[in-house]
């Protein structure tokens, strides 16, 4: 009995010990100096890499806005991150682009009334 207690508390040992590691890994790579930013310039760099992606898309109106050469903006940012970023950025123009269209019709509607 007393080996069966020993063994089984040996595999929750070595269990907790490596769940413990695995996850110190993770957030060892999180803070290595890897080119990525911390979390407050991470974010403040993907607002201004949506920005730079919706201005971008803006300038082609009705054409192909290709994800690169990857603008100054989002350099920094991981290839997932610049691909968020720049779905949030077309996102953000496309609903630009939606209230400008709406405004224009509404002004149409107006001024045809008159």
């Amino acid at each position: 009995m007393g080996t069966r207690t020993v063994q089984a508390a040996a595999v929750i040992a070595v269990t907790l010990l490596l769940t413990g590691c695995s996850n110190g890994g993770d957030v060892r790579d999180k803070s290595t100096p890897s080119g990525t930013p911390a979390a407050a310039e991470k974010a403040e760099t993907t607002r201004a890499c949506v920005d730079a992606i919706a201005d971008r898309a803006a300038a082609h109106k009705g054409g192909a806005v290709r994800s690169h050469p990857v603008p100054a903006p989002c350099a920094r940012l991981s290839d997932a991150d610049y691909l968020d970023a720049y779905m949030k950025g077309l996102e953000q123009a496309h609903r630009a682009a939606r209230k400008t269209s709406q405004g224009e019709t509404d002004k149409g509607a107006d001024g045809g009334g008159s």
